[in-house]
């Protein structure tokens, strides 16, 4: 369910962010911790920094990971790209917690 939720933003949904927001789990493997996410609205520029974005079942079936988190150098706010060029932002929501 994780999974289609994030898919409708990379296909570009839009509105606010309240409690129907959709939301989900990313891994940040230089962490080795679960942090949650808010899907917020897909109105990026194309120019700036963003983190890779991969599938992952590490923090459960249909989760995502990631190499950096809150506090790592390299982590950029929850600005994303997955491999095939979608970008979006979905900042993680601390604290992390183990898988």
């Amino acid at each position: 369910m994780r999974k289609s939720l994030l898919t409708a933003v990379l296909a570009g949904s839009a509105g606010p962010v309240n409690a129907s927001t959709p939301r989900t789990v990313v891994y940040v493997t230089s962490q080795g911790l679960c942090y949650g996410s808010v899907v917020t609205p897909n109105s990026l520029p194309d120019q700036g920094p963003f983190q890779l974005l991969a599938p992952s079942t590490v923090c459960g079936v249909g989760t995502f990971m990631t190499q950096f988190g809150p506090g790592d150098v390299g982590y950029v706010g929850g600005r994303w790209v997955t491999a095939d060029g979608k970008r979006f932002s979905c900042p993680l929501i601390g604290p992390g917690y183990a898988p």
